[in-house]
């Protein structure tokens, strides 16, 4: 009888132990899932897209060396051939955050997306281009002329721009689209007569294919702002994580000012390009330091972000691209960029 009820006594403490096992294993199952499903933490990296914007590419030096690494976060920097295709992707969910200029942000928000700014990335002080083919010398010239562009707003933008202050009627000339991976075949095979573009494309007709400069953003200063934004849900996430990304952006804006030559060797080799043509296309941009993005999104500053973008917000709104103002209050968050130290400027 008590060997019967001593097996009994085991059985059933075999039955407990494979109980208390399998809930153990479920613990560690379900905590696994829910810590790969913090973003930045554990296996899931924060995902950002950029185009080929030469403003954008601190981030695939950050990437190149381990700075996010460095910085403890994780990112995935996705490229993308074209602003267009990156716009769609912000809007489909693919990725969290992405660099765009001012103009894009607020097309995304005009069609319903919710995000928040959080860092000046540059502005464009040249690096956005007309280039003319070899017969075309100057913006009056291309009355009549067919001109490329990809049909996003900094491109509208900047035509606008280049027409008015050259007295040139935009019904004297004849536009197509023409998506930024083909920028440079279609300048080749003289398909436009002159095409809205930017670096390293523009640095590469101008250099190799007998291209004209006829009119830059250096002719319109500070009214081409690329920023950093990421979706409204993922920011109220995950600001400490953020915050350490913009810390690894001023640490890459750090390493390409002290070592600009290996930085340039390390971006070239990903973009296809030389390190000569990534350094002239720096020429065309200014990426401001910690210093003076926080004195950007000071709303008391004299160089306050929150002017500058009125600029495009008028041109938008007159063009019927936005249908109402935007409230750039809480479009532009600097919290995250508070919060890095003073040591890192």
């Amino acid at each position: 009888m008590m060997q019967g009820l001593e097996c009994m006594r085991d059985d059933k403490t075999m039955k407990n132990l494979i109980n208390v096992l399998v809930i153990s294993v479920c613990f560690y199952f379900v905590a696994g899932i829910l810590s790969c499903s913090k973003t930045g933490q554990g296996v899931t990296p924060i995902k950002i897209g950029i185009n080929n914007w030469t403003g954008y590419d601190p981030f695939i030096l950050a990437d190149q060396i381990d700075l996010f690494k460095k910085n403890n976060v994780q990112v995935e920097i996705i490229r993308f051939a074209s602003a267009t295709e990156e716009m769609q992707a912000m809007k489909n969910g693919r990725i969290h955050g992405a660099g765009f200029t001012l103009d894009e942000v607020f097309s995304l928000i005009e069609s319903g997306f919710k995000g928040k700014v959080v860092l000046v990335v540059d502005y464009s002080m040249g690096g956005d281009m007309i280039i003319g083919q070899k017969d075309v010398k100057n913006i009056a010239e291309i009355k009549g002329k067919t001109i490329g562009y990809e049909g996003t707003v900094v491109g509208e933008f900047l035509l606008d721009r280049a027409l008015h202050m050259n007295h040139v009627k935009r019904f004297s000339i004849k536009l197509i689209d023409v998506q930024a991976d083909n920028w440079l075949s279609a300048f080749k095979e003289k398909s436009v007569d002159a095409l809205v573009c930017f670096n390293p494309v523009a640095t590469t007709l101008l250099n190799e294919e007998e291209g004209n400069l006829l009119f830059s953003s250096a002719e319109m200063p500070f009214e081409i702002i690329d920023v950093l934004v990421f979706t409204e849900s993922f920011y109220d996430d995950n600001k400490a994580a953020i915050t350490n990304i913009l810390k690894t952006w001023f640490d890459a804006l750090i390493y390409l000012d002290t070592n600009t030559d290996n930085a340039a060797e390390v971006i070239a080799s990903i973009k296809n390009i030389s390190p000569e043509e990534y350094k002239q296309g720096l020429k065309g941009l200014i990426a401001p330091n910690l210093k003076v993005n926080k004195t950007v999104f000071d709303s008391k500053s004299d160089k306050n972000i929150y002017k500058y973008s009125q600029v495009i917000v008028n041109f938008m709104l007159s063009r019927g691209m936005l249908s109402k103002s935007i409230n750039t209050d809480e479009l532009f968050q600097p919290e995250t960029l508070f919060e890095i130290e003073s040591q890192t400027e």
